[in-house]
């Protein structure tokens, strides 16, 4: 595997998963990667069982996914590790699937590639000629949506497509903490692109007592942080750890995710949607990107359109008067999360695409049956 998101531990749990599954597993990854709310460089963390797997690997412009690349001899490396198989979590247009690309297909060793892009956008030349190379030589691509699927095949790709989603961390459940006002939650990045004035907006047509709390950080903090809403202030909550993020989604009665299309980027999954249902929070998202999908295909939350806050209110309100209609919500969303997007039914995707390259035979007659 090569993956910069691999230094977050919790995106290192499905390559734990295909370990216990027999899977020998090397993950190549940067050896320092910048996050998007730090100036300071970190260090690959480490999930537990997966601490001979890590291969921490220079990269320069560290922090930019699709722009890094790895200060190696891609070829000599993988010469070295000698996969049956290698996976490229990353977009098909970046520098680093590009050079890995390059790589392995001189060494004959079989690869896939992510796609989670769903705006056809208009690269310049260079970049589209990486693109079709990459796909033109990969045996598999991990799609993250039904969106990207589709424009992987009309990009090029000749192998196979198949949905691979990212899976949602294995958090316990946490007991929601007693008595509290109806309480409406973000989480992620505080930027104008996630909508979170128009939230703003439709909290504040809400009837008193309500809570707003903004789980993460961003520009946008000081422009949201302790403004009015009915009865209290608009609370942000950063510095939370994935590990304790099962416990902030506890403190929710409903998640909002409020996204607006940009020109070059709409919503591409939404994981905090999956996020919240593991942990029995319904959701209400904008229609922008993959939103409306995702919500439908889990049966745990409400849409409306993107940048209409009086819609978004009428959402509110009707959940927060129907407390069964928040849990049937909860649980439908819970129960499709668990099928779908836990780390075993995402292993099992992955799984699938991997054992398909390592034997096209074996992997064209499953799809011809």
């Amino acid at each position: 595997m090569v993956s910069h998101p691999a230094v977050v531990s919790v995106n290192q749990e499905v390559y734990r998963e295909l370990d216990r599954r027999g899977w020998q597993t090397t993950i190549v990854l940067p050896s320092r990667w910048r996050s998007e709310y730090s100036l300071k460089d970190t260090e690959p963390q480490v999930l537990d069982g997966m601490q001979a797997a890590l291969l921490p690997t220079p990269v320069a412009l560290r922090g930019r996914p699709q722009r890094h690349f790895y200060l190696a001899n891609c070829r000599a490396l993988a010469a070295r590790i000698n996969p049956d198989v290698a996976f490229v979590e990353a977009e098909p247009f970046s520098i680093s699937a590009t050079q890995w690309a390059r790589a392995l297909t001189k060494l004959g060793i079989p690869f896939g590639v992510q796609c989670a892009e769903n705006i056809d956008r208009r690269f310049p030349l260079p970049v589209r000629l990486m693109r079709s190379r990459v796909l033109r030589d990969a045996a598999f691509v991990a799609t993250r949506s039904d969106s990207a699927g589709r424009l992987a095949r009309a990009w090029g790709a000749r192998g196979a497509v198949a949905l691979a989603p990212h899976a949602v961390p294995a958090w316990e459940s946490v007991s929601s903490s007693g008595e509290r006002p109806f309480t409406v939650g973000y989480a992620g990045r505080l930027v104008p692109s996630k909508g979170l004035l128009d939230l703003l907006a439709a909290v504040r047509r809400l009837q008193a007592p309500v809570e707003l709390l903004m789980i993460g950080d961003g520009e946008q903090r000081p422009q949201l942080e302790g403004q009015p809403i009915p009865g209290s202030r608009v609370k942000v909550l950063d510095g939370v750890s994935h590990d304790e993020m099962g416990s902030a989604y506890a403190k929710l009665d409903v998640l909002v995710l409020p996204s607006h299309t940009t020109p070059t980027w709409k919503e591409q999954f939404g994981r905090v949607i999956v996020e919240a249902l593991w942990c029995g929070v319904p959701v209400v998202g904008s229609d922008s990107g993959e939103i409306p999908w995702l919500i439908e295909l889990t049966g745990g939350g409400l849409v409306f359109p993107e940048g209409d806050a009086e819609a978004l209110a009428a959402r509110l309100i009707e959940l927060r008067e129907q407390p069964a209609l928040r849990q049937r919500l909860a649980t439908a969303g819970r129960a499709a999360v668990a099928e779908l997007f836990s780390v075993p039914a995402a292993s099992d995707a992955l799984e699938r695409l991997l054992a398909g390259a390592c034997d096209p035979a074996a992997a064209e007659l499953a799809r011809a049956n």
